[in-house]
């Protein structure tokens, strides 16, 4: 990963890709299908768990 800053002097914070729009939102919608996969995972577990006590 290339960087165009030459000196790290007075730096409070470097961000990768800040700066692109498109990476931004594709970074924003992968995070965002990585949560809601993952609460839909949880709740068919925990469905699932319900089911198993109930019979």
């Amino acid at each position: 990963m290339g960087t165009s800053i030459s000196s790290w002097e007075n730096v409070g914070a470097y961000f990768t890709f800040a700066d692109n729009p498109v990476a931004l939102g594709l970074f924003t919608l992968g995070a965002a299908v990585i949560i809601v996969g993952l609460i839909a995972s949880i709740a068919k577990h925990e469905n699932e768990a319900f089911e198993k006590i109930e019979k």
